[in-house]
């Protein structure tokens, strides 16, 4: 590439394309958040994640990868106490983990020396747990700058970082809730979201997705250790509505009451259902929900399908 008067020639750009390290979650070369309460089990599934990358395992949805390096940085819980011992139940082979030194002082992630151990270890995944202990999460300059710097690196060394975070308590929309200035959700191409729907039972939202189509959300049992279901039928609002499972029958409940509403006086065209629903934030999927509870039957009436409710 010409550097002559720090001027970028465009023919002479390599031409790329966005990978991801787990299809669509987590981006290669990119920053990647996921964000959940405090008992969700970010740092769970995280580490569930690494032990499937260093040993070559295939994670829900997607093909088996060669066994690569990860680097972990963990501000919050014991690497000998907590971290390794988990990591070990998950099957993680050890060799392939690094941890810079922070014993004596905290990590910066405007460091040099994250991208010198990235390239010394060909790690392909970095994850740092939790964002909030390596940035001020409500300097905008801060949060601007260090995502900035983050993202460069990563497409530089084509490395996912995968930064995890805290959500706030509020009742606002997902990308209002998480902890510190709003530019870091849209400074990001890939935002995953994590909730219990039962004690035993964490499912995992894809939030946001520039580069490809959002994956479908899946779930997890910590139940016996950890043990992925698979894919799980649930939107995003019902999943953050209300705590562990409250959200989603209260959803349902809604759409219940909207259907007996609208149908109290007779069939109504299917369109016209449809179209009043999502108005009145009632996502498609809840909608047949709540229709198979209700016993509603669809219906041919001259050339039209329509919903009536016995």
């Amino acid at each position: 590439m010409s550097t002559e008067s720090n001027i970028i020639h465009w023919e002479e750009l390599p031409t790329g394309k966005m990978t991801a390290l787990w299809h669509p979650y987590i981006l290669s070369g990119a920053v990647n958040l996921l964000q959940g309460d405090s008992t969700a089990g970010k740092s769970y599934l995280s580490q569930a994640i690494i032990a499937a990358l260093t040993t070559g395992q295939a994670l829900p949805n997607a093909e088996p990868m060669p066994p690569c390096n990860v680097i972990i940085q963990n501000a919050e819980n014991s690497y000998t106490h907590v971290i390794k011992p988990r990591l070990q139940e998950l099957g993680a082979d050890f060799a392939r983990i690094k941890s810079i030194n922070e014993n004596e002082k905290r990590l910066s992630l405007m460091s040099e020396q994250i991208e010198e151990t990235i390239i010394r270890y060909e790690a392909k995944l970095f994850c740092i747990d939790p964002i909030q202990a390596y940035m001020n999460m409500y300097k905008l300059e801060t949060v601007r700058e260090t995502l900035v710097s983050l993202g460069k690196m990563a497409a530089r060394t084509d490395c996912a970082i995968l930064l995890i975070g805290h959500l706030t308590k509020s009742q606002t929309k997902a990308q209002y809730r998480g902890l510190g200035s709003q530019d870091i959700y849209n400074a990001i191409p890939s935002v995953l979201n994590l909730a219990k729907v039962d004690e035993d039972t964490r499912v995992l939202v894809h939030n946001k997705s520039n580069f490809f189509e959002v994956g479908p959300p899946m779930a997890f049992t910590l139940k016996d250790g950890f043990n992925w279901i698979g894919e799980y039928d649930i939107t995003l609002d019902e999943l953050l509505a209300g705590g562990i499972s409250q959200g989603r029958g209260r959803h349902r409940e809604a759409a219940k009451e909207f259907l007996e509403t609208i149908l109290a006086n007779g069939e109504v065209s299917s369109v016209e259902i449809y179209e009043q629903a999502e108005e009145n934030g009632i996502s498609r999927r809840t909608l047949e929900r709540a229709k198979s509870e209700l016993g509603v039957r669809s219906v041919q009436f001259a050339g039209a399908w329509v919903w009536t409710l016995d």
